[in-house]
């Protein structure tokens, strides 16, 4: 209690001295607050941390150009946070500006967020191995979360969600675009606030928040909803570098919210889910799989989809719920990693029972098993939940995928065109590895094999492997 009110008298102090509006514009403005309250947030992470401790827990080895100019340019951040802390709050929205301008003339942001992805696998690495390393990756998440709100300057209502292929911006309406605004007009009552003085009033919130679209009738209301916008801006940032055209029904729409979770029963240990993972036999359709389940506690629909990453099949997931909101996350096939949005909160158990029903399903859907135990447990797929039987603890699932319906024109000589080359451009394509059947009495060669088993991927009798690849096509160019 003593830490938050001695972080909330220094924001009060430096929001005071540099969060003053001149005649900048309104949105310049109010980035310049959002990113006091993050700098004096990154302070307070890092006080009391010895340099020597800080320096063990911030570098690493890095051995890709296209990171390493980021990677100084942040460090250099942190360590003024430690030793220089005002300079640190009077520059940072100078900085954020600088390097915004940086990625965007130069047409950085895959390099941006892959840094950001690398960070937070550096994160996990040391926080298994020291625990005191959290609070200091937090603060240099953070720093990297702002930096990302700059490529919003012009249109505060959105937040990027994602890249497209070609390494551009997607954005998407944000729903509490302006939930700490309000919290501005409330300075000037806080200091007495904190101090024990005068409450804040309802007639305070109402004038403070009322501008920006929010009914507040208590300062419990309005932490529980910054609680909420907090927790949705994290997932939505988290899953930035997996995000694209191709996977945009990954991107969560209604923000998760905090009611206690209800899960579905365990019907295996997650560690053999993992196991059997490792050696799947089939990839999913490549736009995914929706999962509709009943009795699977409030877990209402999982949307799957896979993708091809540094080497790897990952997983990615959103769970929409009944009434509580959405989430999503991602597992990596290779490393094993699983993330949810409990994962590092003080609900582990929580973060431990959604990779369990996740995984289950992954196995389920690309695996071959056997239901050998508590098969009255085991999920029971149908085609549709009218009329159907379950037992207590028992989901029922239907998985439905989109299929391709563009018909195939045969290739004769009615429906070829005439190819002339000023009329057509040339364009590269990427097409994702996918598991083929074979032609009757044909086996998969050894190189398709050992492809596969890098991915994990042990092939079905008759199927072959095509690893990802690229292939060029000619686009016919319209006159304007």
């Amino acid at each position: 209690m003593e830490n938050t009110k001695k972080t909330i008298e220094a924001l009060l102090h430096y929001q005071k001295k540099f969060g003053k509006r001149g005649s900048e514009s309104w949105n310049d403005w109010i980035i310049r607050k959002r990113t006091i309250n993050t700098a004096v947030q990154i302070i307070a992470s890092v006080v009391g941390v010895g340099f020597d401790e800080f320096e063990l827990c911030l570098y690493f080895k890095c051995d890709d150009e296209r990171i390493r100019k980021f990677l100084r340019k942040y460090e250099m951040q942190m360590e003024e946070a430690v030793l220089y802390p005002e300079k640190f709050v009077e520059q940072l929205d100078s900085f954020y500006r600088k390097t915004c301008i940086f990625i965007e003339e130069n047409h950085l942001y895959q390099d941006f967020f892959d840094f950001m992805e690398l960070l937070e696998h550096q994160r996990r690495i040391k926080i298994d191995k020291e625990q005191s390393y959290k609070k200091i990756f937090d603060a240099y998440l953070s720093l990297l979360m702002q930096q990302s709100l700059y490529f919003c300057r012009e249109h505060l209502d959105d937040s990027i969600i994602g890249l497209t292929e070609k390494g551009d911006p997607i954005f998407r309406k944000n729903p509490y675009p302006y939930i700490d605004a309000g919290g501005y007009k409330l300075e000037k009552y806080m200091q007495n606030y904190i101090s024990g003085g005068n409450k804040l009033t309802v007639k305070h919130l109402h004038e403070a928040y009322k501008p920006y679209g929010y009914d507040f009738h208590s300062l419990e209301e309005v932490q529980v909803l910054e609680a909420v916008s907090r927790v949705y801006d994290n997932n939505q940032y988290i899953m930035i570098p997996y995000i694209s055209e191709q996977t945009m029904e990954i991107a969560i729409e209604e923000p998760y919210q905090h009611q206690e979770p209800v899960f579905p029963r365990i019907w295996k240990s997650t560690e053999v889910y993992r196991e059997k993972l490792k050696h799947r036999n089939y990839l999913l359709p490549v736009k995914g799989i929706s999962a509709e389940f009943i009795n699977a506690g409030d877990i209402k629909t999982v949307y799957f989809v896979e993708i091809f990453r540094n080497d790897e099949i990952v997983l990615l997931y959103r769970v929409v719920t009944e009434g509580n909101g959405e989430y999503s996350g991602y597992y990596h096939t290779k490393s094993q990693v699983f993330y949810s949005i409990f994962e590092y909160s003080n609900c582990l158990e929580w973060h431990e029972r959604v990779e369990n029903f996740i995984l289950e399903n992954y196995m389920i859907l690309t695996c071959n098993y056997e239901i050998d135990r508590k098969k009255n447990y085991a999920v029971r797929q149908v085609d549709s939940f009218e009329r159907e039987f379950h037992y207590p603890h028992q989901p029922l699932a239907i998985y439905s995928y989109e299929r391709n319906c563009s018909n195939q024109v045969r290739r004769n000589k009615e429906s070829c065109r005439k190819y002339i080359k000023e009329e057509y451009q040339e364009e590269m394509r990427s097409r994702k590895g996918y598991i083929r059947r074979l032609p009757v009495n044909q086996q998969a060669s050894d190189r398709a094999i050992q492809n596969a088993l890098d991915l994990g991927l042990e092939l079905p009798e008759g199927m072959t492997f095509v690893r990802s690849h690229e292939y060029t096509i000619y686009r016919k160019i319209f006159p304007m």
